[in-house]
């Protein structure tokens, strides 16, 4: 086909053209655009109502439980709460006496050998005991088997032994101290 218009009128064709492809185009972007603005304005103001809507429910629950008899009961609840973390701390630290006594007697003693006198004495918070026992033998290898007893025991530390009552075989009173570890009992 053949144009015979000037071309002026072409140029002016071409401007109307592109014109409306802007206004096409325009439209297409302007309308979701402005739909888009509109959703979100819509969400503002729901939300905006919903936290007016929950505040007022707070105020509500607020004035409820804000009553003398509740406000009361509250710190009577606080104190006892502070009162039995108190007492959880207590017991946590706590060191039983049981479980020394329990080490001692798990302590093989061979016949014939006789614990007369126990002393136990709690080392300041690290969870250990002094012990000292005292007692009778009736024969030199009893005290040495009791004493390696000792020795093989993973709780107890720091024996001491004197070796003078090694000299006598027979008929021995003897003394001896160490520690027990019970860390890992509780």
């Amino acid at each position: 086909m053949i144009n015979l218009l000037p071309p002026l009128e072409k140029e002016e064709l071409l401007i109307k053209k592109n014109e409306r492809l802007i206004v096409v185009l325009g439209s297409m972007f302007l309308i979701p655009t402005i739909c888009l603005v509109l959703v979100l304005f819509s969400l503002k103001f729901y939300i905006l109502g919903e936290v007016v809507s929950q505040s007022t429910i707070l105020e509500n629950i607020e004035k409820k439980y804000q009553t003398p008899d509740f406000l009361s009961s509250k710190e009577l609840v606080q104190k006892y709460n502070l009162t039995l973390i108190k007492a959880d701390d207590f017991y946590k630290k706590q060191i039983y006496l049981s479980d020394a006594l329990k080490s001692i007697s798990e302590i093989q003693r061979p016949e014939g050998l006789y614990l007369t006198n126990i002393n136990i004495k709690r080392i300041k918070d690290n969870g250990k005991f002094n012990v000292a026992i005292s007692g009778m033998s009736d024969t030199r290898d009893n005290l040495l088997i009791f004493k390696d007893n000792l020795e093989n025991n993973k709780k107890i530390e720091n024996i001491y032994f004197s070796p003078d009552y090694l000299t006598r075989p027979f008929d021995i009173n003897f003394n001896l101290t160490f520690e027990i570890n019970n860390e890992d009992q509780r």
